[in-house]
Order: C-alpha cells, then sequence, then structure tokens
C-alpha cells in the first residue's frame, strides 16, 4: 500500500473547505466548526452550481443546431461539427444539469443535441467513443432508461471493442509507427463505455476489454512513484512496450497534468466497475503522486513539472477532472482514512474552481471555468471538458457524508408518491439527504417542496438521483424556516430513508 497523500501547503487551506467525511462525535454538533465549514461551503459550490445552470442555458440559446462548443478564448464559444473527440461532452453538460435541477426541459435539449452524434456510433476509427458517446447517450440511458439511447451506446462499444489488441492487452488509442500499438492514459476513461454497454447488452467479454485494458495501464502507464506517462507503444507481434513519452506534455520523463487526471478519474471507474484491487491500489497511487504535488489552491500546472519554467500556467480542465476523480475514489475506498483524506483533498480542488480566479462569472466568457491550459500549444481558455468535468464534481460531492446536523422529524408519511417529515416546528432547514429504493442501479427524478403551515407549499429543489450507490445522497437548498419538507417522485422510484438537515 502507497502512504496517504502529505499536502504541506494544501493542508493549511483546507481549513476554509467543509470536510464531507465521517464526523467526529463533536462535529456533528450544531454550531461545531465542521458544521460551519460545510455551510460555508454549500453556499460557495451551490453558487457555483447555479452560475453553471445558467451559462448553459445561455449557450444553448446562441449554438447554432448540430454544433458543439470546443473552447472559448474570449466572449464566445469556438464550435466544430460531429467531427473529432469533443462534441459528446456538450450533451454530457446537459444531462449533467438535467441530473442537477431535476428540470425535464435539460433532457429534452440533451436529447436534441446528442442526436446528430448517432452518426459517430460505427466509428471504429478512434477510441474516443466513451467521451462522445458514453457522455451523451449512455449517460441519458442511465438516467432515463431510453431503450434508444441504450441501443447507442451499445453499438458504440462494439465499435471501440473492434479495436482491441490482445497480445498487448489493451485498446488501440491512436495510429502510430507501423507494427507497434499506441496507447495513452486518456483512454482509461473511455472504459466506462465499455463498462457500461457490458451491463446493458450482456456481453461480458467487454468487460473483461475494459479491465485488462486498465490493468495494462497501470502496469505501463504509472511509474513507482504514482505519477503517469502520457503515451506508450507496444510492439504489436509481441505486447512488450518499446517507447514511453508524451505528446501533450512538457517533456518525456514530465507528468502532464490533465493525462494524471484522467488517470485517477479512469482508475477510480475501473474499480468501482471491477471491485479489483489492483486497480484501487492504481487509483491510489496516481491520486496520492497528484495531491502530493498541487500546488497550494489545489489547481495544477498544466504540467507537474512546469512549475518554475516559462510557462508555469494553471489548467483548470485538470483540476475539474482530478477533483471528480477524487471524489468518486473518496466514496468508494474501502479505507476511512483514506476516504477523508480524498474527500478532503478533491473539495479544495473544487471549491478552489468556483471561487474568483477560475469561475467566469462577471467575465463576460460563456464557459464556467477560465484558464483551461492542458497544452502548451493551447490558448488558455475555457473549455468544453473542464466545465462538463466540473459539473460532474459538483454532483459526486453530493454523494459524500454530510456532517450538518440532522433534523429529527415528529413524523415521517408516505402517500403515493410523496414522502412527507413533519419536524414537529418551524426549523431552519438547508439540504435534504435521501436513500433511494435501487439507489445503485436506477435514477429517480424527484422534487423537494417545503412548508410552514401544511397548506402553502414551495418548491425549493429539483434533481435526479445518481443511479450510482445505495447510500445517502444530499441535495442542498438554500436555508429557509420550514415545518414540512416533502419529497415528490417523478416517475419510477422511491424513498427508501429520509434525513432532513440544518
Amino acid at each position: 500500500m502507497s502512504s496517504l497523500p502529505r499536502w504541506p501547503a494544501l493542508v493549511a487551506a483546507t481549513a476554509l473547505v467543509l470536510p464531507l467525511v465521517a464526523p467526529s462525535p463533536a462535529s456533528a454538533v450544531p454550531g461545531s466548526t465542521a458544521t460551519a465549514s460545510e455551510q460555508r461551503t454549500e453556499v460557495v459550490l451551490r453558487g457555483a452550481r447555479l452560475f453553471a445552470l445558467r451559462q448553459l442555458a445561455r449557450s444553448e440559446h446562441r449554438l447554432a443546431a448540430g454544433r458543439y462548443p470546443t473552447v472559448a478564448p474570449e466572449r464566445r464559444w469556438r464550435t466544430s461539427g460531429t467531427n473529432g473527440w469533443l462534441a459528446g461532452f456538450y450533451p454530457g453538460r446537459l444531462w449533467l444539469a438535467y441530473e442537477s435541477s431535476g428540470r425535464s426541459v435539460w433532457a429534452r435539449r440533451a436529447a436534441a443535441r446528442q442526436a446528430p452524434l448517432v452518426v459517430r456510433q460505427d466509428d471504429a476509427t478512434t477510441h474516443d467513443l466513451g467521451f462522445l458517446l458514453q457522455t451523451s447517450f449512455g449517460r441519458g440511458a442511465a438516467l432515463t432508461g431510453s431503450r434508444a439511447d441504450a441501443g447507442v451506446t451499445v453499438r458504440a462499444a462494439a465499435a471501440l471493442a473492434s479495436r482491441w489488441v490482445p497480445q498487448v492487452g489493451a485498446i488501440r488509442s491512436w495510429g502510430g509507427p507501423e507494427g507497434q500499438v499506441t496507447v495513452i492514459v486518456d483512454s482509461l476513461v473511455n472504459l466506462e463505455l465499455l463498462f457500461a454497454a457490458a451491463r446493458l447488452a450482456g456481453r461480458p467479454e467487454w468487460h473483461e476489454m475494459a479491465r485488462q485494458h486498465a490493468l495494462t495501464t497501470a502496469t505501463q502507464h504509472v511509474r513507482p512513484d504514482g505519477s503517469t506517462t502520457h503515451v506508450v507503444r507496444f510492439d504489436e507481434t509481441t505486447g512488450e512496450p518499446v517507447w514511453k513519452g508524451t505528446v501533450q506534455g512538457l517533456a518525456d520523463n514530465s507528468t502532464w497534468a490533465r493525462g494524471q487526471a484522467w488517470a485517477v478519474h479512469g482508475f477510480t471507474g475501473a474499480y468501482a466497475a471491477t471491485s479489483d484491487q489492483r486497480l484501487l491500489d492504481a487509483a491510489r497511487r496516481t491520486a496520492d503522486f497528484a495531491v502530493r504535488n498541487l500546488p497550494p489552491d489545489g489547481v495544477p500546472y498544466w504540467d507537474y513539472d512546469a512549475r518554475g519554467t516559462g510557462d508555469g500556467t494553471r489548467d483548470t480542465t485538470a483540476a475539474a477532472i482530478l477533483s471528480a476523480g477524487l471524489l468518486d475514489l473518496a466514496r468508494l475506498d474501502p479505507d476511512p482514512e483514506r476516504r477523508s483524506s480524498y474527500a478532503r483533498a478533491g473539495l479544495q480542488v473544487l471549491r478552489t474552481l468556483a471561487g474568483p480566479g477560475y469561475l467566469a462569472k462577471g467575465t463576460g466568457s460563456p464557459a464556467v471555468l477560465l484558464h483551461g491550459h492542458h497544452d502548451a500549444t493551447y490558448a488558455d481558455a475555457g473549455v468544453t471538458y473542464g466545465d462538463h468535468y466540473f459539473l460532474q464534481a459538483l454532483l459526486r460531492a453530493q454523494l459524500l457524508p454530510s456532517t450538518r446536523p440532522v433534523l429529527r422529524p415528529a413524523d415521517v408519511r408516505t402517500s403515493g408518491r410523496a414522502t412527507t417529515a413533519d419536524l414537529g416546528s418551524t426549523r431552519t432547514v438547508s439540504g435534504v439527504s435521501v436513500r433511494w429504493r435501487d439507489g445503485a442501479s436506477r435514477s429517480t427524478r424527484m422534487g423537494i417542496t417545503t412548508s410552514r403551515d401544511g397548506r402553502t407549499w414551495a418548491a425549493v429543489r429539483g434533481a435526479v438521483s445518481s443511479g450510482r450507490t445505495d447510500g445517502f445522497e444530499t441535495y442542498d437548498v438554500r436555508d429557509d424556516l420550514a415545518r414540512y419538507v416533502r419529497i415528490v417522485v417523478r416517475g419510477e422510484g422511491a424513498v427508501r430513508a429520509l434525513r432532513v438537515r440544518g
């Protein structure tokens, strides 16, 4: 087991960050430092979530049909068609907006925007089908149960599986020198497509391909200290590595920040799908390296070795991907101490991104995050996938345990699709934690309403559950007085347990 992360300057910075982890008995009482810290962070992250949705609505009104945002170096998005690897992130963001708000308009927008991408479902010329079609159709299938979306996901997985090279034990990422197979660390995140489609179509061989690809990457791309190399080329006949280096990083022996973030995110996802201890170890090692080497505010330089060079620019795309990966690892790691450590680190990065200097609020940019700079040849700009993973990280923060005090109700009743908690008197309500029936396998759309008198009700939050956990999911709301809190299920699903938080 690798050592736990050491955070010289980061530890001090986390004093301002809410530790959404299993609290000590003292931290659970109202007015405690942990609770106050969580409350402050809730306000920051809530503001960032609402800003992200406003920015997305603004983009939706301005983008032409069939055009997809790529980068925003100024006050408008540059766009592409269905070509390239970036187009899936925009409908993916629309699905994340649906998950975050529960508003059906976002689902309709996502379905309309992803529709032109169906032309890529049989594209066996690229490994980027996960970025293109799992973020879009795959997420749509998970959130809504759409059979059409599931069908596209399965066909895309078949195309990706056709790039499997058994001698290497990996999927070919790019072309390269004749007789060689190129595998890049980014490909780990595309494995989610194979894992999801294997479940949908009953194709265990796809699951095994994805697991083996992740294991090959853990062996060949992860260095002894937990840093990663961007590219490995293998002999196509023997499967032996013949070259290791980078295409986008500072140097062949440096650590490209976005690649390191892909590794943390991808290994964590592969562990979630397989429960393979070797993949948990790879997730831990890459996460520990990243956290040990972050600047004090938690946003990495575009390459971990760029500090002190002529280009010491930060990269918010790497930070957003890393935060999403760390927050997932904080939920999944079986070690309580590590869960706490990864939660603190992931939330530190997320809160920094949500603050001044990185959030695009007030700048006129159509992006959510500024300062995406993943490559020395690219301008510092807002980037579509940076915004995507920032939204994903905000949603993953909801899956961590909350330390906010539980307001014990005098009565809880379920009638039809509504579950109502009567607090017995008017209290300040700041959030609701829900355990959903079949929460790890099905998403449930719901709305939260509150009332002071049981007659007049106010809608305070909508959302769609993640479909990823049997534990509690916590939905923050703006602090307000209420006696009654009601969860209304829209469609299938049911509340298993409810906690109202003050």
